[in-house]
């Protein structure tokens, strides 16, 4: 086997969870899942170049905690042939998937589901193994396109900054069709609402059932971007699964749109680079002080519905009471700790940098980041082998918004996830 040739592996499989089991992503959610309207899957994309390797997972979840992320490592670099730091996971933060992955920084979001995580495990590992059986002569190509009808900032929809870019990474085989094709695209997977009972990937598992309608051989991995502040909320025209095949539609159009302009090639560097750090939390307020601050954003939506405001101003007054309350809960959990521990990983496939970051950071941090890099194409992944919360800009601090109010995180804090990414970013870029 000629050792610069690129080898790649694709394999996906399902991992929707028993119905009965209680569902993620929204507080004001009651009651367990009723029934799975769209199966939850996962897939794994594995890169080979002489002694380098990459594994890739794309998740239909709404995050993972590190210490799930190292136990996968520790299986699935047996499973594949590559090493620990060569695997990266991204999840796609669907609001309509179980609970019981994720337990966040401050104990809030769930008991963990010991069962649920071994069977997820288990699943992927198989993946890994079964892409690696599956190897063959590849080449790769990245072009970008730009969405502007599905996210907007939620903070501020008229001006606030927003990614409406597309990274698109096509894997073709010998013969020029694609094997895998990651699609990468900043917004929460919002459509569907606290209400909604029923096992979903919402938008992004839409958009990929349009685009296997077209290459049923292809698999397709979302990861998403800077989606922190970033939403369907002013979009959307309603919390429908009719909504979620529409934006689920645009997706997918832009994707079959760029994948026309790729040019692939039969080789590329390979690097993975991993760095743990201590990320320093915010000094959080009296608890008297927090309870003050919940009464009157409460105060505040109390008067905005008695006076008939519009929908979105109803929308970010909840917010703020659900930041509130978040806050609240960040002061009993955390427990006077300092710090947490989490990891930033960024991994070069050719010209695509991937930068994989452990939360949520805001669009301003996911558009600096691609501003100071120096590859000719930079993809920020969230929710990427950690979920440690938010990473909130400083106006959003200055305004206090849900964000800033449930993250643990202040402005040392993020400007130290900031660093570490950027540089990872340099020496990544400079791997040959």
């Amino acid at each position: 086997m000629d050792r610069h040739e690129l080898l790649a592996g694709v394999a996906e499989v399902d991992i929707t969870p028993p119905v009965g089991v209680p569902m993620d992503g929204y507080i004001a959610r009651e009651g367990n899942s009723v029934g799975v309207h769209d199966p939850l899957l996962a897939q794994a994309l594995l890169l080979r170049l002489g002694d380098r390797s990459l594994l890739l997972y794309t998740l239909d979840l709404i995050g993972v905690r590190l210490s799930f992320t190292k136990r996968l490592r520790a299986q699935a670099a047996d499973a594949a042939g590559v090493r620990e730091m060569e695997i990266l996971l991204a999840c796609s933060h669907t609001h309509s998937g179980p609970a019981g992955l994720l337990r966040r920084v401050a104990g809030f979001g769930g008991e963990v589901d010991a069962g649920l995580q071994e069977m997820t495990l288990r699943n992927l590992v198989g993946a890994a193994r079964w892409a690696a059986n599956g190897l063959e002569p590849a080449q790769v190509g990245v072009e970008t396109g730009c969405v502007t009808e599905i996210g907007r900032n939620r903070n501020d929809p008229e001006a606030g900054p927003i990614d409406s870019t597309v990274t698109v990474l096509r894997v073709d085989d010998a013969a020029g069709e694609p094997l895998a094709v990651m699609m990468n695209y900043g917004c929460h997977p919002t459509v569907l609402g606290h209400d909604n009972r029923e096992i979903s990937a919402d938008f992004p598992g839409a958009a990929r059932r349009v685009l296997k309608g077209v290459y049923p051989r292809t698999v397709f991995l979302f990861t998403n971007g800077a989606a922190g502040d970033v939403s369907t909320r002013f979009t959307r025209r309603a919390q429908t699964f009719d909504e979620v095949r529409r934006l689920g539609r645009i997706l997918a159009g832009e994707v079959l749109h760029v994948l026309q302009l790729v040019e692939t090639i039969s080789a590329g560097p390979l690097s993975s680079q991993v760095a743990d750090l201590e990320v320093d939390l915010r000094e959080l307020p009296p608890r008297d002080v927090a309870e003050e601050e919940l009464e009157e954003e409460r105060d505040r939506l109390r008067k905005l519905e008695e006076a008939g405001a519009s929908h979105g101003e109803i929308r970010r007054a909840t917010t703020r009471v659900e930041g509130a309350e978040a806050q609240l809960r960040l002061i009993e959990g955390l427990g006077g700790r300092r710090h947490v521990r989490s990891q930033v990983q960024v991994v070069r496939i050719g010209d695509l940098l991937c930068v994989g970051m452990p939360g949520e950071p805001f669009a301003r941090l996911g558009l600096d980041l691609k501003e100071k890099s120096s590859g000719a194409s930079t993809a920020v992944i969230s929710y990427a082998n950690d979920d440690i919360g938010y990473f909130p800009d400083q106006r959003a601090m200055a305004d206090g918004t849900y964000e800033a109010l449930a993250s643990p995180f202040g402005r040392e804090g993020v400007a130290e996830i900031r660093r570490e990414a950027l540089s990872l970013m340099r020496g990544s870029w400079s791997c040959a």
